[in-house]
């Protein structure tokens, strides 16, 4: 009895001891930079009369960080000459997030960002370029729509290859609605409207499809038609193509 005893009291004392010994395991970080996405896309921007139609090659670099979406984009020109265009960098937060509305799951977001001034002749931007705006997606499951409106602060004068070459502020609004044909396939149509605040711009409807062959790889392609432009050099036809990676 009294060796079991002793048994007892040596084995509570060592368990005690391991107890004060473990130390709590501390939860793993959350790693600094998340959803990272590289998007490449193709437009080709069909021109009226004499002048050279326009292709541009968009580089697009997206993570998360900090709990905000940040984005760095870089378009290549390719017409009578070939160069670099302004580099933009932006971000967006969701200010809500999945909330019920109208029977669908709906997120409102802000953004801004700056377009540097930067590029090669003919494509340059000649000053800094602030942008804000704000974004509503609603989704039902096999429908949604998006809408964006954005707002650009132009004091000196930047080139795009939709509206050519301007100098004035430009506001911009894209009503987007898509439906989820399947697990892979989704189809859509964008009215785009970007207005120059001294007056002209152009409107834009553009049917787009959007192919998933693979969890990180996403497929897209529109063509856009024109049905109102009052612009220096007016547009026939813009087509677009475009593959996006995640990481």
């Amino acid at each position: 009895m009294k060796t079991l005893l002793t048994s007892l009291a040596t084995a509570s004392v060592a368990a005690s001891a391991a107890a004060q010994d473990a130390k709590p395991v501390a939860p793993a970080s959350a790693p600094l930079f998340s959803d990272i996405t590289l998007t490449e896309n193709v437009g080709v921007y069909d021109k009226k009369g004499d002048t050279s139609t326009v292709a541009a090659l968009n580089t697009l670099l997206g993570v998360k960080a900090i709990g905000l979406d940040w984005h760095l984009l870089a378009p290549v020109y390719v017409s009578d000459a070939s160069g670099y265009g302004s580099i933009e960098l932006g971000t967006s937060w969701d200010a809500l997030k999945d909330a019920a509305f109208l029977g669908s799951k709906t997120t409102v977001s802000v953004e801004g960002g700056l377009w540097m001034p930067t590029g090669s002749a003919n494509y340059e931007n000649t000053e800094l370029a602030p942008h804000i705006g704000a974004a509503a997606l609603m989704n039902w499951g096999e429908w949604s729509f998006n809408q964006t409106f954005d707002w650009r602060f132009v004091t000196g004068s930047m080139y795009d290859p939709l509206l050519d070459r301007f100098s004035t502020d430009l506001a911009t609004a894209v009503s987007s609605l898509d439906y989820k044909w399947s697990d892979t396939v989704k189809f859509g149509v964008d009215f785009g409207q970007y207005y120059f605040v001294d007056g002209g711009g152009t409107v834009l409807i553009t049917p787009n499809v959007e192919w998933t062959p693979a969890q990180s790889v996403v497929v897209s392609g529109g063509v856009g038609v024109p049905v109102w432009q009052d612009l220096a050099v007016e547009n026939n036809l813009v087509v677009n193509a475009g593959v996006s990676f995640k990481f």
